[in-house]
C-alpha cells in the first residue's frame, strides 16, 4: 500500500471515528459538534485531493504489507481512540506528507491540502478532548506518584490493596480465556 494510499485509509478510519461522535445538527451548540457535524465536507476535500494523485502513489507501492492494518482500526475504536488518531495524524503531518512534498512538485497542492485539514483536525482533536472522550492510555507512572507521596504509607496501601490487585489479575485472564 502506498503513502497516500494509506491516507485513504487514514481517511476512511476518520470517518468512522467520527460517525460514533455525531450529534444532530440541531443540537450542535458548540464548536466541537459543528466540527463533527461539518467534517463529511473535509473529508470530501480529502478524498478529492488524494483522487487526483492516487493513480501515481498507487502505481509505485511494490509492498504487499499493510500500514494502516486492522490493529490500528480497533485502537481507534477503543477508549484511547483520540490519542490513536492524534499520533496517526502527527505521523503524517509530521514524516509523511513532507516526504511526499519533496518527493513530487505536481502533487505539492493536493498535498498541501491533506496537511491543512490534517492540523485542523489534530487541533479540533485536542481542543475537543472531552467532546471525543480522550482517554490517556494507562500510565504507571501516576500510581508510583501517588505511592511517592504518601510516604511510609505507600507501602501499607499497596500492601493492604494486594487483594484488589488479585482480583483485577483475575478480570483480566478470564478475558483472555478461549471459549470452550
Amino acid at each position: 500500500m502506498s503513502v497516500c494510499a494509506c491516507s485513504v485509509s487514514a481517511c476512511l478510519l476518520l470517518a468512522l471515528f467520527f460517525g460514533g461522535a455525531c450529534c444532530a445538527t440541531a443540537a450542535c451548540r458548540n464548536r466541537c459538534c459543528v466540527f463533527v457535524e461539518n467534517f463529511p465536507q473535509r473529508l470530501k476535500d480529502l478524498r478529492t485531493s488524494f483522487h487526483k494523485m492516487k493513480d501515481y502513489y498507487e502505481d509505485k507501492d511494490q509492498i504487499e504489507t499493510a500500514l494502516l492494518d486492522s490493529s490500528v482500526l480497533l485502537e481507534i475504536q477503543s477508549p484511547y481512540g483520540c490519542r490513536a488518531m492524534n499520533d496517526i495524524l502527527h505521523f503524517y503531518l509530521d514524516t509523511v506528507l513532507p516526504a511526499a512534498k519533496n518527493a513530487s512538485d505536481d502533487f505539492k497542492p493536493h498535498i498541501a491540502n491533506i496537511g491543512t485539514i490534517f492540523y485542523e483536525l489534530k487541533r479540533e482533536l485536542l481542543y475537543c478532548k472531552d467532546y471525543f472522550s480522550c482517554k490517556k492510555p494507562f500510565e504507571l507512572e501516576s500510581i508510583i506518584d501517588a505511592y511517592n507521596k504518601m510516604q511510609q504509607q505507600g507501602l501499607y496501601k499497596a500492601m493492604g490493596e494486594l487483594d484488589l490487585l488479585f482480583n483485577y489479575i483475575e478480570e483480566y485472564m478470564v478475558s483472555k480465556r478461549q471459549p470452550h
